[in-house]
């Protein structure tokens, strides 16, 4: 039962984060969107929201990393940049919660003296990059290109997050992916 209280924290906290901001959302506010008490929250995380935003950056990018590394290492760029938007459709623009990135959100809400949750999420859009960029390097697009697309990539869809939302809709994604596309290798 502690086990599962926590995981609804951090799942809880996440969307929060993505939906409100990491500076808006208060260990109080994580604590009763999960169905736990108060005081439960401390127990669990003894050092506050930096300790809960420590476990969000690092659930996100156990499952969104994870898909990205995945669908770049079994396709070709097209196909995985394609995947990538789906996933991202799916992760981060479904439910009831307005679009957006966990990651992102705490990069931009982290103060000044949260140095360590701003390293941690370079490290994660670093690693997202990574994959995609190993994935067209395989596939022919000489550096810096790949390096310089696979950040467009990463880039775009945080951007295009913020987007949906003032829209109201997925499209700014879908014009994320069709800007993209002639820049990416086709298969023959």
């Amino acid at each position: 039962m502690a086990r599962e209280t926590r995981r609804q924290m951090i799942e809880q906290a996440a969307l929060l984060f993505r939906g409100r901001g990491y500076g808006a959302t208060g260990i109080r506010e994580i604590a009763t969107s999960a169905g736990a008490h108060r005081g439960v929250i401390y127990h669990h995380f003894p050092r506050g929201k930096t300790e809960v935003a420590e476990e969000v950056l690092a659930a996100t990018d156990a499952t969104v990393g994870a898909y990205i590394e995945s669908w770049c290492t079994a396709q070709q760029p097209l196909s995985a940049m394609r995947a990538i938007i789906a996933g991202t459709k799916m992760i981060m623009t479904g439910g009831e919660h307005p679009p957006g990135c966990p990651v992102a959100a705490i990069t931009i809400g982290a103060g000044p003296d949260d140095q360590a949750l701003r390293e941690s999420a370079r490290a994660i859009f670093d690693r997202w990059q990574r994959a995609f960029r190993d994935c067209l390097r395989r596939n022919g697009t000489p550096d810096p290109q790949a390096t310089n697309i696979a950040t467009l990539l990463i880039a775009g869809i945080e951007g295009a997050l913020v987007l949906c939302r003032a829209e109201g809709d997925n499209a700014p994604l879908d014009r994320v992916a069709a800007a993209l596309e002639p820049l990416l290798p086709h298969p023959n």
